[in-house]
This record gives structure tokens, C-alpha cells and sequence, in this order.
């Protein structure tokens, strides 16, 4: 996968400050009493070999490049607070924040792959609000055009607490699972092949990780051999992606099926008379880290 270079920031958005009111922004009651929430984020453990047994925790700052807290009031709906780290930020996957009385929702969403929430071009660092019903987030893109989306997949997470009462100082732990599925393609009779993905979505919404959104089908997502393995992440596990694998003069279609935290694995040949696709589709359980060599 392609590695992402960027600058590293901490944002704090308090949603209680003296601006001016914005839709879906909390307003304050002056002198209110708060309390101290501390909220902890973890991936969920794995085994070494990549199963269920829970034996091996993975430092955050090792699982994502970016990691954002978003505090919604459950009782209106509302975003109330935001918080993103960078993996240079002393102690990623711990912040606080302080909470009037009240009934709260706490989301994070993590990825190797910087994102945006409630938008998905970076023209500035003015934050657009959105009820939790609405809010989502989505990959940066290079250029505002709706119709030019590029593929920036890479490695993402999520986790949502049930409402939450706060009227005391207390922590909460948040368990971050995985939303992304990987495509792992072998073609076994031609040295050298390209893979083309389209239908890949582009973002999610917070409250029921609906993915939407979709990479500019015209251009696509091509990908070499060339490098080794061809081991790619998929966002969009509700309907299956169209793949386009070419090779040899010759280049065939497939619809591809993708789950998350799972591997799509398709291996086959390509000079094989029409009537056949000459490509099998297995899914298996057992996830593989970046460092691994995938054997098929």
C-alpha cells in the first residue's frame, strides 16, 4: 500500500467556545458544573497468527496515522465536542474532556489514512457540524470535485459507545474494530498483470458505518504486480466491488465480494477460453498484517 507522508497536528474542537452559533452546535449554560471524561481507545486483541485468541494488543500509534474522538449529545442529536491526534501526539488513544451533566454518545475513528470529518477536501480547518444522524467521515481528497474522487483507502477503524450518563468523573473504554476488508489477487498464468477496482466507496457515516460515496469509475484504481503480492483495502463491504484484472493482451471482469476484517482472495488464469472466467473466489478469516507474505 501506498504510504502516506503528512504533517502532524493536533485539533481541538470544543464546541462550547464564544463563536458564533452554528448548525448542530451545543449552546452553553454559563458556571455549569463539568465532569472529567477520560476516554481510552484499544484495538481489539488478536493472536499472533492472526485469529480470535485475545493474546496480542497493538499500540495505536503502530495501527493508524490518524485518530479522531467525536462526543455527540444523545438527548439532541448534536456533535459536542472533537478531538484528532497524529501518531506523534504523546499518548495517542487516551484524551479527556469535560462534560456538563447529560447523556453522550463517543465515537473515534481511526486509519493509516489521513480523513476528513463532514467533508472531504481540506480547503481550510474551519470544522463543519452535523447532527449524528448526518455526520460522517471520509478520506481527503486532492481536488473538491464530487465527481473526481481518488482511491485513499488504506487500514480503518471504528468504535461507538452506547449512550453514556455522565454525572461523576469516569473513563471509558472504546474498542476499535475494523471496517475494511482486503482484495488479494494471483494470477497464475501471466507474469505480469494489472488490477483496475471501481465501486470502491469513499467514506462512512458515524452512526451505522453505511459506506457511500465512490472513486472516479473512468480512472479507477490500477495496481502492478510489479511490487509483489497484490494485497488491497476495501472500504465498501456491502455490495461487491467490480475488479478488472489484464494481462497477457487479455483482460477480464469479475464482481468481487468484500467483508470486513476479512480477505477476498482471488486466484485463477486468464488465457482460458471465454466460456470459462478461470477465476475462483475464496474468503478467508485469518488477516494478515502489512508485513506479512501472503501465500495463496
Amino acid at each position: 500500500m501506498k504510504k502516506l507522508t503528512f504533517i502532524s497536528s493536533i485539533t481541538f474542537i470544543l464546541l462550547l467556545s464564544a463563536c458564533s452559533k452554528k448548525a448542530g452546535q451545543e449552546v452553553p449554560e454559563p458556571n455549569k458544573t463539568t465532569y472529567k471524561v477520560g476516554l481510552s481507545v484499544e484495538k481489539e486483541k488478536t493472536s499472533l497468527d492472526g485469529g480470535t485468541e485475545p493474546t496480542l494488543a497493538t499500540p495505536i500509534a503502530n495501527l493508524v496515522n490518524q485518530l479522531t474522538y467525536i462526543v455527540f449529545n444523545f438527548d439532541t442529536g448534536n456533535e459536542y465536542a472533537r478531538v484528532t491526534q497524529t501518531t506523534d501526539f504523546p499518548g495517542m488513544g487516551e484524551i479527556d474532556f469535560d462534560l456538563p451533566v447529560g447523556n453522550y454518545i463517543f465515537i473515534a475513528v481511526g486509519s493509516k489514512s489521513l480523513f476528513g470529518i463532514n467533508k472531504y477536501y481540506r480547503d481550510n480547518e474551519v470544522p463543519i457540524l452535523l447532527p449524528l444522524a448526518e455526520a460522517n467521515m471520509q478520506y481527503w481528497q486532492p481536488n473538491p470535485t464530487m465527481a473526481d474522487k481518488h482511491y485513499k483507502t488504506d487500514d480503518t477503524f471504528y468504535a461507538k459507545s452506547s449512550v453514556v450518563s455522565i454525572g461523576e468523573d469516569q473513563t471509558i473504554n472504546l474498542v476499535l474494530q475494523r471496517v475494511v476488508g482486503k482484495l488479494e489477487v494471483l494470477v497464475e498464468d501471466v507474469p505480469d498483470f494489472i488490477v483496475d477496482v471501481n465501486f470502491e466507496a469513499t467514506g462512512f457515516t458515524l452512526k451505522d458505518q453505511k459506506t457511500f460515496g465512490r472513486i472516479d469509475d473512468n480512472a479507477g484504481y490500477e495496481v502492478s504486480n510489479a511490487n509483489g503480492p497484490i494485497s488491497i483495502y476495501i472500504l465498501s463491504t456491502e455490495r461487491p466491488i467490480l475488479i478488472e484484472i489484464s494481462g497477457g493482451g487479455v483482460r477480464k471482469t469479475l464482481s468481487v465480494p468484500i467483508y470486513r476484517n476479512k480477505r477476498t482472495i482471488v486466484k485463477g488464469k486468464l488465457l482460458v477460453p471465454n466460456i470459462s472466467t478461470g477465476f475462483n473466489v475464496t474468503i478467508n478469516d485469518k488477516w494478515l498484517v502489512d508485513t506479512a507474505v501472503v501465500h495463496f
